[in-house]
């Protein structure tokens, strides 16, 4: 999961076009997958992961084995899909968890488009 995270990252910093949905934004959630645990943390138009995610407190979590976080992450299934399906469970608000699934598609929905053209 932590490798998919650092992909997704990387292509957040390439992609302008997905800033104004975070420039205002400071949430901190946790990413669960099995027995691995990654915050996710957005602040101050920035995106990035804390290496020690039990040194600060998340309100917000969303879990899953390792396929359906890797799709979520990868932008390859909406994260209120994943819910539905119940391969994810989300403790977040509806506002946060449509900001982390919008984060996710556009900035996979963005590389499908530079491979068309």
């Amino acid at each position: 999961m932590i490798e998919a995270i650092q992909k997704f990252l990387v292509k957040m910093q390439q992609q302008e076009h997905v800033y104004p949905l975070i420039h205002q934004a400071e949430v901190q959630v946790n990413l669960r997958c099995e027995h691995q645990v990654v915050q996710l943390v957005i602040k101050n138009g920035a995106v990035f992961i804390l290496q020690n995610p039990s040194a600060q407190q998340s309100i917000y979590e969303i879990s899953g084995n390792e396929a359906a976080m890797k799709q979520l992450i990868e932008g390859t299934t909406r994260l209120r899909l994943l819910e539905q399906k119940r391969e994810i469970k989300v403790d977040t608000s509806l506002r946060i968890a449509l900001l982390l699934e919008s984060l996710f598609f556009l900035t996979k929905a963005q590389e499908d488009l530079a491979k068309i053209i």
